[in-house]
């Protein structure tokens, strides 16, 4: 397996983790200084993440707050810090065993990069480096929104919007920049990867904007270039749609995708109270992936925080990490999500500041005015109220984050979908030669007494509860009930002693 099986990643966005200085923004030195909350580096230790993986969005130098229309690919953004304080996380994080992969924006630039300020200039090295056309085409974009916008006389294609014109891949000087500037990262940062924005949308073949076979091609070239550099460059991609396409770009294109249909028949699956979507949706999965290529995750910085899509129900939020931290693939837990952070749209409310204290508008993230008011739920959802809580939401995180790196079938296993009488349970059973983990989730309000789960092999008495309470005896391997009482929204993760196993 590749070694980002071997690893949970966490999200950051740098302008919301921790601000060094007190100008209410997150900077690389706050960063830098909570690396032993992620991971300290001592395997013996029990009160940090354990965290194995690092994707940071956008820090290259751009004039909006989230950092996804670029200036100066080769600079930072100014308000989080130098390259020098960056090369310095990076190199801190990789002490304690963490990879750091950063964001790479490459459909698109700002439209204040210089770049764009000399394209469509006849006499103008970048004169076609961004899709210009005389006159709008007839045709918009995805969502029904223009695409085509207009600068002196004439029109370019932006598909998000008119500060965020495309470039122009199709130009093999602008190709050679984005390697050029790909491998200035790699090397002289020494970051271990890239997660590419919006993947699917590269090149356009007219009015058909994504998932274009130029699309797939670009991404296994960039992909096999990067590899060149370093066979361990990790790129990932994202590509939000259903899962067979998602599934289409791995291995050839990129590394790894973050897998969205799943993500979203599980959230569906706990609204429900029934396992038939998540269920249904992790069958498919199997059958489209090699083993563990895919990136499961609940939400991210694009969506409503999963704590508030649950209905702020914490008992609920357990439930969701222990799916999340048990599932096939490379997890990716959005900063916050730990604790239980909330946030609903617009943007800025669902990157808040990272709530570490309950200490009033500051939440220990800085010692100034946030750039960003904090979640109201701070009081209760913060790192130092929950840190010394057993039974919190964080204590979950570290333990099933703790225990998924000694687990060879969590990491590496497949998955097997288990039948059961009950639809309010989630019942999967990973496998890694002879060790077997058997995930259980009540994914009701209700208590489930009706039920049994058909394993398809002898159970030996001996199985351990790693998380939840302790299961009973085993009186019927083909109808193995683990508890007589599955409580509401309780979860089980039990390793299995089979007959086999002596």
């Amino acid at each position: 397996m590749p070694w980002w099986n071997d690893r949970v990643f966490y999200e950051i966005f740098v302008r919301s983790f921790a601000d060094s200085d007190g100008d209410g923004i997150g900077d690389f030195v706050g960063m830098t200084d909570r690396l032993d909350y992620l991971n300290d580096g001592d395997p013996t230790t029990t009160d940090d993440l354990s965290i194995t993986g690092i994707w940071l969005m956008p820090v290259f130098d751009s004039p909006s707050y989230h950092g996804y229309d670029v200036v100066d690919y080769r600079a930072t953004q100014p308000e989080y810090g130098t390259i020098d304080e960056l090369r310095h996380f990076i190199d801190e994080a990789h002490k304690r065993g963490i990879a750091v992969i950063m964001d790479l924006i490459i459909n698109h630039s700002s439209s204040q990069h210089p770049w764009f300020s000399e394209s469509g200039l006849e006499d103008s090295p970048t004169s076609d480096w961004y899709i210009w056309e005389d006159e709008a085409p007839d045709w918009r974009g995805l969502w029904g929104q223009n695409v085509w916008h207009e600068r002196d006389d004439n029109f370019y294609y932006g598909i998000f919007w008119k500060g965020m014109p495309d470039l122009n891949l199709r130009s093999d000087a602008v190709t050679a920049e984005m390697y050029d500037i790909a491998a200035f990262w790699l090397d002289d940062v020494n970051a271990d990867g890239f997660r590419l924005d919006a993947a699917r949308h590269l090149i356009e073949n007219g009015a058909v904007q994504v998932d274009t076979p130029e699309t797939y091609s670009w991404l296994g070239d960039f992909t096999g270039a990067m590899h060149g550099i370093s066979s361990d460059v990790l790129i990932l991609g994202e590509i939000w749609t259903d899962s067979e396409t998602i599934s289409s770009y791995v291995p050839d294109s990129v590394d790894l995708a973050f897998e969205f249909g799943l993500a979203d028949a599980f959230l569906s699956s706990m609204s429900a109270w029934n396992a038939h979507d998540v269920e249904e949706a992790q069958r498919e999965i199997s059958s489209l992936y090699r083993t563990g290529q895919f990136a499961p995750f609940l939400t991210n910085h694009d969506q409503d925080r999963v704590m508030s899509q649950l209905g702020g129900n914490v008992e609920r939020a357990h439930v969701a990490a222990v799916w999340l931290l048990t599932t096939e693939g490379v997890p990716f837990v959005y900063y916050g999500e730990e604790v239980g952070l909330s946030g609903v749209k617009p943007d800025e409310r669902i990157r808040t500041p990272m709530p570490w204290t309950d200490d009033s508008i500051r939440v220990g993230f800085t010692t100034g005015v946030p750039w960003e008011p904090p979640d109201l739920g701070f009081a209760t959802a913060n790192v130092e109220t929950q840190t010394d809580d057993a039974d919190s939401l964080l204590s979950t995180h570290r333990d099933l984050i703790r225990y998924r790196s000694t687990s060879n079938a969590l990491r590496f296993g497949t998955t097997t979908v288990v039948e059961t009488s009950a639809p309010e349970m989630y019942v999967v059973l990973r496998t890694y030669g002879d060790e077997n983990v058997l995930v259980l989730l009540n994914l009701s309000g209700r208590d489930v007494t009706d039920y049994s789960v058909d394993l398809g092999m002898d159970v030996s008495p001996g199985a351990i509860s790693v998380f939840g309470r302790s299961p009973d005896s085993v009186t019927d391997a083909t109808a193995y009930k683990p508890v007589t009482t599955v409580r509401p929204f309780e979860a089980f993760v039990i390793e299995l002693t089979t007959s086999t196993d002596g």
